[in-house]
């Protein structure tokens, strides 16, 4: 017999991420999470959900996206570097399945 330590939460997380900052330099943007816990590393596919788009009119391509599990970010590629002081608009829409951002706890 060996003691084990239970880990599990009291309560489940039910809490899905919320974006916190979005900061932009050349054609990346880093989008940080406030979250108890990790965010999920599974590789994002395309995309990721998230849609980019300048008040200018100018297209803005997501063509990549990357998590930093720890660190609650997602750094976003784009098709063009963002001008100093051009406004955008992020979005994202949940991709139907997996995989998509979320938490650890899924």
């Amino acid at each position: 017999e060996q003691a084990v330590t239970n880990n599990t939460p009291a309560t489940p997380d039910n809490t899905p991420p919320v974006i916190s900052t979005a900061l932009v330099t050349g054609n990346r943007m880093v989008i940080t999470y406030t979250e108890a816990s990790n965010l999920d590393g599974t590789a994002l596919a395309g995309n990721a959900g998230f849609t980019v788009r300048s008040l200018r009119g100018a297209d803005i391509t997501v063509t990549g996206a990357v998590v930093d599990a720890t660190a609650k970010t997602v750094t976003l590629t784009l098709s063009r570097a963002v001008a100093r002081d051009e406004v955008v608009v992020l979005k994202y829409a949940k991709p139907a399945s997996d995989p998509m951002v979320q938490d650890a706890a899924g």
